[in-house]
């Protein structure tokens, strides 16, 4: 189930404004020729084209001139913060999270990607709490990612109830999230709520194509339902269909 999502390290606009203009020199910056906040947006977008091709040396490089163009944009620190989880610091990143909140103590965008963080690190009612604050922000609008972003942290966790409960309100939101549809019939399988389960599934195989995982979640609810014919359709779709799969190896090694 283990799948979160970063929101807003795709840079559209920085805060604020200059009418000063800048120029970049070995000394540092000197007047005129380019425009501060343009520079920084242009080295910040470079900087996280540099961390998605894991070139980590030239991302670095690139922040840190983006922050000295403009010390007191959150996204800066946003974005350094997932620079540093990437090379593994985690120390550096939690202080670059600190700071772009100490700026920006509202911004959504950060106090979910925190949450990730945190739950990451296995500290899960922090991550939870920056996950609720983030969707009680004003103007933020990935309200159904940190929904489900704190559903999978609950699971984690080995909470399942609570997993569902945020699950089932990150799909009201965006109720065409096929894999959180699947996730809660999961979720009440794993609660013993075999009926429910059922019916939350046949809503996702109405609107989705068959996978290995959603198959094999039939096979067993339909074992646990003791319907064995239902489980035999389910059991050779999945030997037909995803024969390399691991959901069948489990079937052929009988581990259900």
């Amino acid at each position: 189930m283990k799948r979160f999502a970063v929101v807003g390290l795709i840079i559209t606009a920085l805060v604020g404004c200059s009418t000063q203009s800048y120029i970049e020199t070995s000394a540092g910056l000197t007047d005129n020729s380019v425009d501060k906040i343009a520079a920084s947006r242009s080295r910040l977008t470079l900087a996280l084209k540099y961390i998605e091709i894991e070139n980590y040396q030239k991302a670095k490089i690139n922040l840190d001139k983006a922050s000295r163009y403009t010390p007191d944009d959150a996204n800066i620190y946003l974005a350094f913060a997932y620079y540093y989880q990437k090379v593994k610091e985690h120390q550096q990143a939690e202080k670059a999270y600190l700071y772009a909140l100490d700026l920006a103590p509202d911004d959504g965008n950060i106090h979910n990607n925190f949450g990730v963080f945190l739950c990451g690190l296995a500290r899960f009612d922090e991550a939870e709490t920056e996950f609720l604050t983030a969707i009680a922000s004003p103007s933020y609008n990935q309200i159904a990612n940190s929904y489900e972003n704190a559903g999978r942290c609950a699971h984690e966790q080995g909470n399942n109830t609570r997993a569902l409960k945020y699950l089932q309100s990150s799909l009201a939101y965006e109720p065409k999230n096929l894999d959180v549809r699947l996730s809660i019939a999961e979720l009440h399988y794993k609660l013993a709520d075999y009926a429910v389960a059922k019916q939350q599934l046949t809503k996702y195989e109405s609107i989705s194509k068959a996978t290995a995982r959603s198959i094999w979640l039939g096979f067993n609810i339909a074992e646990k339902l003791n319907n064995s014919a239902v489980a035999e359709v389910y059991s050779r779709q999945l030997l037909a269909q995803f024969p390399l799969a691991f959901q069948t190896q489990k079937y052929i090694t009988n581990d259900y």
